[in-house]
């Protein structure tokens, strides 16, 4: 049985995966930052002012798993494509 997805929200921006650059800075303050980038959007993921070490921790661990799923989710899509001839 596939697990149903859940629909999309209306996003604020759109991020192209196809063109996605990302990498490790710091901000004005010299705290990490996490820089995502594609041709026409730049998103900085910050942990914000007098947060939570762990609670960023696991936020930054739950992207890092959603992003690595979905890298696997698009290679079984793109599987099946080619295993249709498309």
């Amino acid at each position: 049985m596939v697990a149903e997805m859940p629909v999309a929200p209306q996003p604020d921006l759109d991020v192209d995966v196809r063109a996605l650059r990302s990498w490790q800075a710091v901000d004005e303050d010299g705290d990490p930052v996490l820089v995502v980038k594609d041709d026409d959007v730049t998103v900085v993921i910050d942990m914000g002012f007098g947060g939570s070490w762990n609670a960023a921790i696991r936020a930054a661990e739950s992207l890092g798993a959603e992003a690595f799923k979905y890298a696997l989710r698009l290679r079984a899509l793109q599987e099946r494509a080619v295993g249709n001839g498309s």
